[in-house]
């Protein structure tokens, strides 16, 4: 399916791989699994005299047949297991459980049975596999794709009213919308850092942002767009360029503005500049699993299913413990950290 060639395909391209080694810095591995080489992280850290590690494997495609499946998982437990500070695999599998067009979530009968599709899939899988539900989430559980070869007309008719009325308010205003220069990079981080922390979110370092923007300036296949109310960046968004895809990484809005038209106007005007560039999709990113409204990402889903179009349930993030005495005490406080 088209729709899900997108952002989780880019968790195993040179692209990603580079940001996380480059720029981020972080340990990395690659392990030939289920047929395929995944790129994968490492997060380790020396508690004299252990070192203790956690390995993440995103954008892995679970094949079906079983029996191949369990035969890898425990090759790759029998491997790893054996240095006691390993704590566990966290996979992040991108095969599809269901897409469907947004409008459908407003019903709540449907709500329901997509949420019990996916508590379904997660007993299966832990049956089958030994794996475990991730307490902490790496890769997203779903996804929204907009059709932006739409006309304008049409992307609107399959907004909610709320987000047609601050369209309309934000074309009403003459907002002015544009790529921000690079002397304007700082004020999108400020910015950007203070809407983050206001919603609980923790936002990357000022160095790790501009070692970002130094990073995809060389590939040439990004922009920051933002727009501006009398000469006062009031949102902004980063996005990248991926063949047909332009793929949304991050951006903010000021609240104060979010009630007149904040982001759904910035997002309008960037399907229409993607348009008349030759791109085909919109990918949105970070979007909470259908039915689960006490998932940290709800909030955030509730403005994106406001523009319409198609949604993409994905199985999701588990681990596969290798040490279960560490595995408790690591989630023990993970949760605590988090409360």
């Amino acid at each position: 399916m088209v729709l899900k060639q997108s952002y989780y395909n880019l968790y195993q391209t040179q692209l990603r791989r580079d940001i996380q080694t480059k720029v981020y810095h972080k340990e990395f591995l690659t392990i030939h699994i289920f047929g395929k080489d995944y790129f994968g992280i490492i997060k380790s850290k020396k508690i004299w005299p252990i070192r203790i590690a956690r390995y993440q494997i995103m954008g892995v495609q679970l094949p079906d047949d079983e029996e191949f499946v369990k035969s890898e998982l425990q090759k790759l437990n029998e491997t790893y297991w054996s240095q006691w500070g390993n704590i566990s695999f966290q996979f992040g599998f991108i095969n599809e459980i269901i897409s469907f067009e947004n409008c459908w979530v407003r019903e709540w009968e449907f709500t329901e049975s997509i949420k019990q599709m996916r508590l379904n899939l997660r007993e299966k899988i832990a049956k089958k596999y030994w794996l475990k539900l991730a307490f902490r989430e790496n890769m997203p559980q779903s996804n929204i794709i907009y059709d932006i070869t739409k006309t304008d007309e049409q992307l609107i008719e399959e907004m909610n009213s709320g987000a047609k009325e601050k369209i309309k308010k934000g074309i009403k205003k003459e907002i002015a919308f544009r790529i921000a220069e690079v002397s304007e990079y700082e004020t999108f981080y400020e910015k950007r850092s203070k809407v983050a922390h206001g919603k609980g979110f923790n936002p990357v370092s000022k160095k790790q942002f501009f070692d970002l923007m130094y990073y995809l300036t060389e590939t040439g296949k990004w922009k920051i767009f933002i727009t501006e109310l009398d000469g006062e960046i009031v949102s902004g968004n980063i996005c990248l360029f991926d063949d047909w895809h332009l793929i949304y990484l991050y951006g903010f809005a000021q609240r104060w503005n979010n009630n007149t038209w904040g982001q759904q106007y910035l997002k309008f005007k960037i399907f229409q500049r993607a348009r008349e560039n030759g791109y085909f999709y919109l990918d949105m990113l970070w979007w909470a699993p259908t039915g689960f409204p006490e998932h940290p990402l709800t909030s955030v889903s509730q403005f994106k299913e406001s523009l319409g179009w198609s949604k993409i349930e994905l199985y999701g993030n588990f681990d596969l413990v290798l040490n279960s005495f560490l595995y408790k005490i690591f989630k023990k406080y993970y949760e605590m950290r988090h409360k």
